[in-house]
């Protein structure tokens, strides 16, 4: 994208800072900084702790920061915009959040046979655990008790099933031990744990529609399973969803995009230029069985994928937002419009 904008706008300086350069100072000889790849997951998990923690201090620090820095760690903590969709009513899995305050302030075993107590009155048969600050699937583990197996197996605390034979599965009473090392693992490395009911073929076969805006408003869509990557039919694709999921589909991204906190930024900007709102599919009783998987600022765009022009307008909207950041620090109040 750099490389674009100094070939279609040549006035425009563009200062390429690479993780071992990024400082406070450095940010702040820019008139505005975008976080475009390299965000806090992406230096969590690729560098050292202490590039992390000042990455970390020089985007708090820093106000030409874009997106700002607040609203980076509201999408980077799953359990804060999965509790916030799901207070305004947009459906999300069932999710419970264990935090490191929660896990060393009580009994490790007792606060695990709780929760898997507390699993089963919620009749989750089955449960996923991802971190907060997860990424690719680091660390992600499922724990699945006695899927596909006839019901005479499903009330099995320990052990296999005698009348399925190799096929029988340990319940989530069994793999107490495993919930608990996983915890033990992970907790102290990520802070906080998202477990979530397991969603039957959400993770095989089951469609993820990952929904693309560009300044709040919808550009195109992707569709994978554990095997495809697709457009739908109703953008050229071969994907077949009905058109009536579809118009669902459409308004449920639309509304989660509306919902998402607004930017207290310059000039007129109240939404982040890039937003990926992953729909997962599989949930039981909601319409079409659709949930919100997952909000991201800084996504992969699935460029070879679709046709849509998607760098030529986000860079486009970098420019323009460029242009307020910088209209805003000259002390000009009156709106700026910007058009290419």
């Amino acid at each position: 994208m750099g490389l674009y904008i100094e070939y279609t706008f040549p006035s425009v300086v563009v200062d390429y800072i690479t993780p071992e350069e990024i400082s406070t100072r450095r940010f702040k000889k820019n008139d505005i900084v975008f976080v475009i790849i390299y965000d806090l997951l992406e230096s969590f998990h690729l560098s050292d702790k202490s590039k992390f923690n000042k990455f970390k201090c020089a985007l708090k620090n820093s106000k030409n920061v874009y997106p700002p820095y607040d609203y980076q760690k509201f999408i980077n903590n799953k359990c804060t915009y999965y509790k916030y969709l799901a207070n305004r009513n947009i459906p999300v899995a069932p999710t419970h959040c264990i935090s490191k305050q929660k896990w060393y302030t009580k009994n490790p075993e007792k606060y695990v046979t709780n929760l898997i107590k507390k699993f089963k009155h919620n009749k989750w048969e089955s449960v996923i655990a991802k971190p907060v600050y997860g990424q690719e699937s680091k660390d992600f583990a499922k724990f699945l008790a006695c899927e596909n197996l006839p019901r005479a197996c499903k009330n099995l605390d320990c052990g296999e099933c005698s009348e399925c034979g190799n096929k029988g599965k340990l319940s989530l009473t069994c793999q107490k031990n495993k919930i608990t090392k996983y915890f033990d693992k992970n907790i102290p490395k990520y802070g906080s744990i998202v477990m979530q009911e397991y969603i039957k073929g959400f993770d095989k076969s089951n469609p993820e529609i990952r929904t693309y805006f560009i300044n709040g408003k919808y550009r195109y869509s992707v569709i994978t399973t554990s095997t495809k990557v697709g457009r739908p039919v109703q953008e050229g694709g071969r994907f077949k969803i009905p058109n009536k999921n579809w118009k669902y589909l459409m308004k449920l991204a639309q509304n989660v995009m509306d919902t998402l906190p607004k930017l207290d930024l310059p000039g007129m900007l109240e939404n982040p230029i890039l937003t990926r709102i992953d729909i997962g599919s599989g949930l039981e009783n909601v319409p079409f069985s659709y949930f919100v998987n997952e909000v991201e600022f800084v996504p992969s765009l699935y460029i070879e994928d679709q046709p849509y022009p998607v760098v030529q307008e986000i860079t486009e909207s970098l420019i323009a937002v460029a242009i307020e950041y910088r209209h805003a620090k000259l002390n000009c109040n009156l709106p700026i419009k910007t058009e290419f």
